[in-house]
């Protein structure tokens, strides 16, 4: 599998099949414990897919793996760069994530608010960050109120 992955990303480096495919050998290499290799897909997708929304999940799969190893300023430094506005919310969760296992209460609280309101009422992944703000002790309510002002790049 990973041999036929280099060489579609050798031949057709440019195509959605080749981010495809990426996503796809990059979660059998994680399930089946190479997370450095899963790390090496990943990386691959965010700096060659053609497509900003394969670049911007590879990105977030990719801070998964960084921040079960440990690896919290690079994540960060990952979730600083450039995605579609679509992503913001994903993005501002991700980084309440890391805040929050850096001890950065505040910091991860003002994340989780802000992906908070980029979900919308009806997205289901918006209870995954009421039940973050509850465990915080914020009630999402307040995180509800007001503009959401901060976005991704």
């Amino acid at each position: 599998m990973e041999q036929a992955f280099n060489d579609l990303r050798t031949r057709h480096g440019g195509t959605t099949q080749a981010s495809q495919a990426a996503l796809l050998v990059a979660r059998v290499l994680q399930a089946s414990g190479k997370e450095d290799q899963a790390k090496e897909a990943l990386d691959w997708i965010t700096s060659h897919a053609s497509d900003e929304g394969y670049r911007a999940i590879g990105r977030l799969r990719l801070t998964s793996i960084l921040i079960a190893q440990g690896a919290y300023d690079q994540a960060l430094a990952q979730l600083s760069a450039d995605f579609p506005p679509e992503f913001a919310g994903s993005v501002a969760d991700r980084r309440g994530d890391v805040q929050s296992l850096l001890g950065k209460r505040n910091e991860a609280i003002a994340q989780y608010q802000l992906a908070y309101r980029s979900f919308g009422p009806s997205v289901e992944y918006r209870s995954l960050v009421e039940v973050k703000l509850n465990a915080m002790g914020v009630r999402p309510e307040e995180a509800a109120s007001g503009p959401v002002k901060d976005s991704v790049k």
